[in-house]
């Protein structure tokens, strides 16, 4: 596999030989966005009412954990009857059929996908796709399985509504019909809005809607060097927010017999939740320690066997 920090070629004006030259000092800028990232992380864990900033992460996570959930039903050959995210943090996605590879998908799909967004986060050419990319996942998440299959009704209108608006607002019309263009845009949305606090999914959409077009706003206008700041510290975040989420779980498990996705894997095996939530604690726990040794280590072992190459 080849790592983010390998060296590209540059031409030598003087020889007109192309020459590998070591990008060093590219390396340890990431590495120091990444310190960084770490560093501003847990101040924000000591720091009193901190959870007011980290709390859009915090959406941001459950939603790939519930989404992992409802793409396991998917490739299991079920389907997504909805998933719901509340405010405290938490979700649950309710599935046509489980299995021990859905239920297990939560926790370690979180785990997975924070690892490979810390790892690919040191190349700085890659960090507004590394906020887009997961800014239209959510999307499409909030599209596809909010309001489970009749998620779908919701797009059309959605999307006339934000053609109104933009148009309302942007366009270089006569004042009447910009203020109804807004009019119309504007009745659509709350018409909406009730549809989605009759079936229980505002908060949802609403978390789902801002979060992606939050990342994909950060992805297209932030600057390389402060996007690969919030690229790793979005995958600290979320690495630590899996490996905590782990840990609550275990001790759920071990000390009370509340629902969880350990329990449903403890009725479907007969293998206690506890045993599985140490097993998933333990893997996520080997899977930052793998990617960080990637990060780390691998590229000066790299660095000092490059002289002997010829």
């Amino acid at each position: 596999m080849r790592h983010p920090d390998d060296f590209p070629a540059r031409r030598s004006f003087s020889s007109g030989r192309a020459v590998a030259i070591p990008v060093e000092q590219n390396r340890n800028s990431s590495l120091l966005w990444l310190l960084l990232a770490t560093v501003a992380t847990l101040l924000l864990m000591a720091v009193p009412f901190a959870s007011v900033v980290t709390f859009p992460i915090r959406m941001f996570v459950t939603f790939i954990h519930e989404g992992s959930h409802a793409l396991a039903a998917l490739l299991s050959g079920f389907y997504v009857i909805r998933m719901t995210i509340h405010w405290d943090g938490s979700g649950l996605t309710l599935t046509s059929g489980q299995n021990v590879f859905v239920a297990s998908a939560g926790y370690l799909g979180t785990m997975l996908f924070g690892v490979f967004l810390l790892y690919q986060a040191q190349r700085r050419d890659r960090t507004s796709l590394l906020l887009v990319g997961p800014g239209i996942l959510v999307l499409l998440l909030t599209i596809l399985f909010v309001n489970g299959q009749a998620s779908w009704l919701m797009v059309l209108p959605l999307a006339l509504a934000a053609t109104l608006l933009l148009g309302g607002l942007r366009l270089n019309l006569p004042m009447p019909a910009r203020w109804g263009m807004l009019g119309a845009g504007g009745l659509l949305v709350l018409l909406l809005a009730v549809v989605c606090v009759m079936t229980g999914t505002l908060y949802s959409w609403v978390a789902g809607l801002s979060i992606g077009i939050s990342l994909i706003a950060l992805g297209v206008f932030t600057k390389p060097n402060w996007g690969q700041f919030i690229v790793n510290f979005l995958a600290v975040q979320c690495c630590l927010d899996a490996l905590s989420d782990l840990k609550t779980l275990f001790f759920i498990s071990t000390l009370t017999g509340i629902q969880s996705d350990a329990a449903n894997m403890a009725r479907m095996t007969g293998v206690p939740a506890s045993i599985w939530a140490f097993l998933w604690l333990a893997s996520g726990v080997l899977l930052l320690g793998v990617t960080l040794w990637l990060i780390f280590q691998r590229p000066s072992r790299k660095s000092a066997a490059a002289p002997s190459a010829r």
